[in-house]
């Protein structure tokens, strides 16, 4: 999922916005954080907070790409 992040491109392209699937995949990993972190005995509890910030963050960021992309995509269409 991260190695798509990982490659290089040009700075004047812009990466393929997320598609559906990769949504679904970071809000089933939210999910599945959440649930971790219910569920987490003391020992693991920081583990837990970890991976459920890292979700979150992964989750926002494809959501605000795929916002960017749907805005840049509008913008397009409104100036042709």
């Amino acid at each position: 999922m991260f190695l798509p992040l990982l490659t290089r491109w040009n700075r004047n392209e812009r990466p393929a916005p997320p598609t559906d699937n990769d949504l679904q995949r970071a809000r089933k990993e939210l999910a599945l954080a959440w649930q971790q972190f219910d569920q987490a005995e003391p020992a693991f509890i920081d583990a837990a907070i970890l991976r459920l910030a890292a979700a979150e963050q992964t989750y926002c960021a494809l959501l605000k790409e795929r916002k960017i992309s749907h805005e840049r995509r509008n913008s397009l269409e409104i100036v042709q």
